[in-house]
């Protein structure tokens, strides 16, 4: 099984991310999805990526922190889009990992992702 590392983008290195996010089809164009990706790490979310040992990006997730402190906050994941090659998902695992640690250290109780879909 593959080992990923998860990288946190940079408003800068957005673009790199574009071949798996042209994909998913959620972005009609690189401008408008750089444009939707760092407007979310100025609000305090951020775009993680999955990078094989190549270092060529398997997957991306985008997250939100919730603001404020409450007993029940979800961090909210807008987009978790992978390319796997086993069955085992490993890149998606990977992002999921990083994910959770990510709501811990926000003191989220919960985690949204997005329904799941197979082309």
């Amino acid at each position: 099984m593959p080992h990923f590392r998860i990288q946190a983008l940079k408003a800068r290195e957005l673009g790199e991310a574009w071949p798996i996010v042209h994909a998913s089809a959620s972005h009609p164009n690189v401008d408008w999805w750089i444009s939707d990706a760092a407007e979310m790490i100025e609000g305090g979310g951020g775009v993680l990526v999955a990078r094989a040992p190549d270092r060529r990006v398997h997957g991306v997730a985008t997250f939100k922190v919730p603001p404020g402190a409450g007993a029940e906050r979800t961090l909210a994941i807008p987009m978790l889009v992978t390319f796997e090659l086993s069955r085992n998902a490993p890149a998606r695992q990977a992002l999921l990992c990083a994910l959770r640690r990510i709501a811990v250290r926000f003191g989220c109780t919960h985690v949204a992702l997005p329904l799941t879909a197979k082309f």
